[in-house]
């Protein structure tokens, strides 16, 4: 096996991105170069570390982002945020829950520091770096994002409106701003927008909604409809047990869609055991 220790940390960094590009490279020793430079790296290597991660992402190349973003946010922290931030915008086909993590951990770590960076991001020409930003800035809210997501709610992208609908959903239940614009997202024309916002509602299970989560019910689309069960699965018993939402539930549970019908039966059932 390879001495590691006798070569140069550029020397190495370099054979590990080229060999995480490399499609008939040796991967047993990828992952020994990768596990001697974790936690060793210098940071003056750092920016020689992020032109290696955003070849990789131009590549298109899932897995050596997971691994050059990793060791870019052990070396270099919160300044490193911006970056990984760019970096997990790119939608490469992975499910990059290690990415999101690292992310949302960094962002908190220093919500202030993370917040001059994603507030002007959304107002960028880059449609993915619009949504990054405005996603990240629900885990750092605060009451004066909701004036920038009523604007984003506008948006011809209808992924950054479902987004912005998520988002929402991190800031105070009792901020009516916030609660109206969730309604109002209710009757975007995207299916997803609208899911996303029930999603929210029912996070956020304030009483003042169930009549507009309610009127969805009646929605051309099988998946808004079983949504409208979940998200009143979410309230308390004492607000959908009885009276005109449990007539929606009721009617729900007769849906031609079986999911829908499921859903509505999983949310009678909780409320009836809640209500006990």
């Amino acid at each position: 096996m390879r001495d590691l220790s006798a070569d140069d940390q550029t020397v190495l960094l370099d054979e590990l991105a080229a060999g995480l590009l490399d499609p008939d490279g040796d991967l047993d020793e990828v992952l020994a170069i990768e596990s001697h430079l974790t936690g060793t790296l210098r940071a003056d290597l750092a920016p020689r570390l992020e032109a290696h991660l955003a070849t990789a992402v131009n590549a298109g190349n899932w897995y050596a982002r997971a691994v050059l973003a990793g060791l870019l946010a052990e070396t270099a922290g919160r300044s490193s945020l911006p970056v990984l931030l760019r970096a997990w915008s790119r939608d490469l086909g992975d499910d990059q829950d290690g990415l999101t993590t690292m992310i949302t951990i960094l962002a908190q770590d220093d919500p202030a520091a993370a917040r001059r960076t994603l507030l002007p991001w959304t107002e960028c020409t880059d449609a993915d770096l619009r949504r990054a930003a405005l996603w990240l800035l629900g885990f750092v809210p605060d009451p004066a994002d909701v004036a920038v997501l009523a604007q984003a709610a506008h948006d011809p992208d209808e992924r950054i409106r479902s987004v912005v609908a998520g988002t929402l959903g991190s800031h105070d239940g009792a901020d009516p701003a916030a609660v109206d614009l969730m309604v109002r997202l209710l009757a975007d024309p995207s299916e997803q927008v609208r899911i996303s916002a029930l999603d929210s509602l029912g996070y956020r299970r304030r009483p003042r909604t169930l009549p507009d989560i309610c009127r969805l019910a009646d929605d051309a689309s099988a998946r808004v409809r079983a949504w409208v069960a979940i998200a009143l699965q979410r309230f308390p018993a004492t607000e959908t047990g009885d009276g005109p939402t449990a007539e929606v539930l009721a009617r729900l549970e007769r849906d031609p869609d079986p999911h829908v019908r499921d859903q509505a039966m999983t949310a009678r059932q909780r409320a009836a055991h809640r209500g006990r």
